[in-house]
């Protein structure tokens, strides 16, 4: 059942080309250059990120997710785990001078906290009352938009308040950080909030 409900939910094509398109723009602008831009009003990277966030705002409430939607609690809260790996990751980066320590567990991003409790909750999230599916949801949602954060203010511009540089997301390939996987984050948790909201709906009877 669960099987069948992840392939139906593959074959949205525009959802997928809506992605390659995204990570396509994301690589030509970091390949060009052009991100590297921290002095202009606005930076480009902040352009980037922001539109990055608006539209998968637009696409998580819009009806190309709504095969994902119907996917169990089960897998959308799993795969949140891959959160793990991106912290391990931007942890090993930061140990060879690419990632600035802020930005890592050492520092001020505790977003590995999701990709934890989303590994342990998981197989339970069926059984799960849905204050406390909302409450987990809320809880990843927030620590994203936190390192989302503190990836803005470091930033070499004029509001940057924490250092060192947060200039390697302009780079490729690290410009799919902010671009795919913050984003990716943030779908799945506006679709776990909307599979709730479906499951507070009652029901429409014949007449």
């Amino acid at each position: 059942m669960v099987a069948g409900s992840v392939a139906r939910a593959a074959k949205s094509w525009q959802l997928t080309l809506f992605i390659l398109a995204w990570m396509l723009i994301a690589a030509a602008l970091a390949l060009s250059g052009k991100l590297n831009h921290f002095n202009a009003t606005p930076p480009p990277i902040g352009l980037l990120v922001v539109s990055g966030l608006i539209a998968t705002i637009a696409v998580g409430t819009s009806r190309l997710v709504a095969r994902l939607v119907e996917l169990p609690f089960a897998v959308l809260i799993a795969a949140q785990a891959v959160r793990i790996l991106v912290e391990i990751l931007i942890h090993a980066s930061s140990t060879i001078g690419l990632a600035p320590r802020q930005m890592t567990w050492d520092g001020y991003n505790f977003d590995v906290v999701t990709g934890i409790t989303a590994l342990v909750f998981a197989p339970f999230a069926g059984i799960a009352p849905s204050w406390f599916i909302f409450s987990w949801n809320c809880l990843g949602l927030a620590l994203l938009l936190w390192v989302t954060g503190i990836a803005a203010v470091s930033f070499p511009t004029a509001f940057q308040l924490l250092r060192p540089d947060n200039i390697w997301v302009a780079s490729f390939p690290y410009v799919w950080l902010p671009s795919i996987l913050v984003t990716a984050a943030l779908l799945g948790h506006i679709i776990v909030f909307r599979k709730l909201a479906t499951k507070r709906i009652p029901p429409r009877t014949a007449t």
